[in-house]
């Protein structure tokens, strides 16, 4: 079959995503999915998609996609200076191109992460429920990996009427140049001496530039207690791990299954997704969370995007 679109040039890294794996954790897969949750969502939901809808995922900008078919996008996520024949096209938003126009994402100069939607979500292979690369894991034809110049994308429904829309000026994430990560402290708090605990809230870290789609490194002050290793335990997106050399780790989504340094606690999911767009360097801060607030936010963001329909189409109770 012909394809819909082209891609001329990936950039350093564009994969494959969705809202992740919801089963295979048993077999040790990582989840995967969009780093910023909230802007792929975004992203689909412009286009009228189903909320997991495979999209493209481009880190730092640096892509062009020449287009085989009338049709639309939406691109959401870092501003990479998006343009179509060179004419600017802003994100956050719905985009119409003709067959033979090509659209370029520039490098971005803040945020880290561009999502691209398609009619009808890319048409992809699947394993274990979802479309998402993780090329941490380096298993090719299983879950998924770069995509390559050249490749050739087609989407579930070119044709589709999209009318140009846009999100909200006051739903759009704001650029800032620190961010604060609400925690939720565990069972495995205590291990932590109390100076450390202390440290924990009181300190300012940054985003180290070895951080990646597994985890985000944070540099500061060591923390003494925290680098044991105790019995493996489950991991979750957000997790922050203290590991040998007394640093945080904050575990995102093509993170491990499970993990044996003690743990700090977990960020809140939401907050993710800025942090998700933090470039290194970035000062990083906790703070205590308020569980409460967070599982309202969460259930808010769930109805609005209208994620429960999703999770409701996957068995419960296995991993």
């Amino acid at each position: 079959m012909s394809p819909h679109g082209v891609v001329d040039r990936p950039g350093p890294l564009c994969t494959i995503q969705d809202l992740g794996r919801r089963t295979g954790r048993r077999a040790g897969l990582a989840p995967g999915g969009a780093m910023d949750q909230r802007a792929y969502l975004w992203a689909n939901r412009l286009l009228g998609n189903d909320p997991a809808a495979a999209a493209l995922e481009v880190t730092l900008g640096g892509f062009a996609l020449r287009f085989a078919v009338e049709t639309a996008v939406a691109l959401a996520g870092a501003d990479c200076a998006a343009t179509l024949d060179g004419v600017e096209t802003g994100t956050w938003r719905t985009v119409r191109a003709r067959p033979g126009q090509v659209l370029r994402l520039g490098y971005s100069a803040t945020g880290m992460r561009a999502f691209v939607a398609f009619p009808g979500g890319l048409d992809v292979r699947t394993a274990f429920g979802s479309a998402s690369a993780v090329v941490r894991d380096g298993w090719p034809g299983l879950l998924g990996r770069a995509l390559r110049a050249g490749e050739p994308l087609r989407w579930g429904d070119p044709g589709r009427a999209c009318p140009v829309r846009r999100v909200p000026r006051e739903l759009v994430p704001p650029e800032t140049a620190s961010l604060t990560l609400p925690l939720i402290v565990g069972y495995e708090w205590a291990e932590f001496s109390k100076a450390d605990r202390e440290r924990v809230f009181d300190a300012e870290w940054t985003l180290d530039p070895a951080s990646d789609r597994t985890a985000g490194r944070l540099a500061g002050p060591a923390l003494g207690s925290g680098p044991r290793v105790l019995d493996s335990t489950p991991l979750v997106d957000g997790t922050v791990q203290v590991t040998g050399d007394g640093l945080p780790l904050v575990f995102m989504r093509d993170r491990p299954t499970i993990g044996g340094y003690a743990k700090l606690g977990s960020v809140d999911p939401v907050a993710l997704d800025a942090f998700a767009q933090a470039r290194p360097g970035t000062p990083i801060r906790f703070a205590r969370a308020d569980s409460e607030a967070i599982r309202e936010a969460l259930a808010r963001r769930e109805r609005f995007f209208m994620i429960q329909d999703v999770a409701a189409r996957f068995p419960t109770g296995k991993s």
